[in-house]
């Protein structure tokens, strides 16, 4: 198990023994921590530390604490928070007050982005361009920039401590073995979107003044064969005077491929012989009931710091993080400074040319993005809430049957809830029960089971200044197990306490 330290602002670091952590490496290299844990006479020190902007050390990597909240279960007070890594403190509170025009390599942009932040970084340039022609590439803080650099050259980024790695795709393709995934649509951790889904499209470029094309183009997808003629709104560029260009352009505008979520275990993985697998990975999947045999890549990786519990990867598709679209909406805002005079409310006049209008498909994609606007579901369900934050991390609780010997504490009753976001609840003290993986302490409905079974620790009493601790599971049939406990009387104190979607 991995130690988690804390380091105040003067510099001074304590352990955190006790505390739980998850450990994730997502989509856009945005890699963040979130840590649980009660106070103890072992972590006294570091626990009153814990606090926002505070640093936590994790498996070498460093992490800036950005929320927090604390909490008293049984008179004992505990807490939770969650940290993104330093990279994406340090390179946003630097800013750019310069910049530079013309042709620029990749190592050109990321240097320059980088200056003076402490940073290092290596650039792999295979497969990727030798340079872009940029307008204005600065006045931005190194994150911005550093993230403009990346998608002028369709690149990605890794990085472990300040050493940042560019290159055309981060990761491995994988070409042995072969999983084979018997899919259950009835599974909500696994998605498949068809709803883009075209497999034709034709591309106009110049328009010659008699209203003739100089040159236009179509093109289909193999997938056509299997799946049909589908027509993709055709592209019209008139800037682009190249067929090779253009074809290009129209073969990244199509939506020719299925976009596949699915979740495994690294324990699942390993049976099907990947000792191996890292964020980036592709392996090869067959998916029985749609007879596919695809490429899958690795985009986010989840672990922990309970022994017990495997890492779980998500292959395929993710949906944005509230900090990516943050970011994405930071861009927006200073993409429209450049065409709008905010003092005088009007269009300037440098950008009012043809190249810089919208397209019927940029306000097709805007429109149709599901991340950023709210469904009908999610409306009813928002409108439902008086509008307090109250009101919508309420939790309707509820006791469960209690069995196999346990017997539930009379001052902290077992209760378990669900509050408006879908965050399942379970709090109380439960003692004198059969201890086993088949002796469940009381079964979770429906609505509130994992999707995939939920292991975790836990306070099991003290001898003196010894707090003891417990391992637990919660099935996906809804059964909540206690599997073992290191108190000399092992089912005399447990308290559970905690949450999941």
């Amino acid at each position: 198990m991995h130690l988690l330290t804390v380091r105040d602002m003067s510099g001074v670091e304590e352990p955190l023994s006790g505390f739980f952590v998850t450990r994730n490496n997502g989509e856009d290299g945005e890699k963040s921590i979130s840590a649980v844990g009660v106070r103890t006479s072992f972590n006294q020190y570091g626990y009153d530390k814990l606090t926002n902007q505070t640093t936590l050390i994790y498996r070498d990597e460093e992490y800036i604490v950005k929320t927090s909240s604390e909490s008293a279960n049984s008179g004992r007070p505990s807490k939770e928070v969650t940290a993104i890594h330093r990279i994406f403190e340090d390179l946003k509170d630097r800013y750019v007050a310069e910049e530079k025009k013309g042709d620029m390599t990749l190592k050109d942009m990321v240097s320059f982005a980088l200056s003076g932040t402490g940073y290092t970084f290596e650039v792999n340039t295979a497969g990727l361009k030798d340079k872009v022609n940029v307008d204005s590439f600065g006045w931005q803080t190194s994150y911005d920039l550093l993230r403009d650099a990346l998608e002028q050259f369709e690149a990605e980024f890794d990085y472990s401590g300040t050493h940042i790695l560019i290159a055309k795709e981060i990761g491995r393709k994988l070409e042995e073995p072969t999983f084979r995934f018997r899919y259950n649509i009835n599974d909500p951790k696994n998605e498949i979107d068809t709803t883009e889904f075209k497999t034709y499209i034709r591309g106009f470029g110049k328009q010659n003044e008699d209203g003739s094309f100089a040159i236009q183009e179509e093109y289909t997808s193999p997938l056509a064969a299997y799946y049909g003629k589908k027509e993709a709104e055709p592209v019209r560029e008139d800037s682009i005077t190249d067929k090779v260009k253009l074809l290009e352009v129209m073969k990244k505008r199509l939506t020719d491929h299925l976009e596949l979520s699915v979740s495994f275990s690294a324990v699942e993985l390993q049976g099907a012989g990947f000792s191996d697998i890292r964020k980036g990975d592709y392996i090869w999947c067959i998916i029985d009931p749609l007879g596919l045999d695809v490429q899958l890549r690795a985009v986010s990786r989840e672990d922990y710091s309970n022994p017990n519990q495997s890492a779980v990867f998500t292959f395929g598709k993710v949906k944005k993080k509230a900090s990516s679209l943050v970011a994405g909406l930071e861009a927006t805002r200073k993409g429209v400074a450049k065409v709008i005079d905010s003092k005088k409310g009007v269009l300037k006049s440098s950008a009012i040319t043809k190249a810089g209008a919208a397209t019927s498909q940029d306000l097709s994609a805007h429109t149709g993005n599901a991340s950023i606007h709210v469904t009908s579901s999610e409306k009813t369900t928002w409108n439902n809430a008086a509008g307090k934050v109250s009101d919508l991390t309420a939790v309707d609780w509820s006791a469960p049957s209690i069995g196999n010997g346990w017997v539930t504490d009379t001052a902290t009753p077992v209760q378990f809830g669900k509050d408006v976001t879908g965050t399942t609840y379970i709090r109380g003290v439960i003692k004198n029960g059969t201890i086993g993986l088949n002796a469940p302490v009381f079964n979770l409905p429906k609505d509130k089971r994992p999707a995939y079974p939920i292991y975790f620790n836990g306070y099991a009493g003290t001898s003196g200044a010894t707090p003891y601790t417990f391992n637990a599971v919660i099935k996906t049939n809804g059964d909540v197990c206690i599997e073992s406990s290191n108190n000399p009387t092992p089912s005399s104190f447990i308290s559970l306490a905690l949450q999941f979607k």
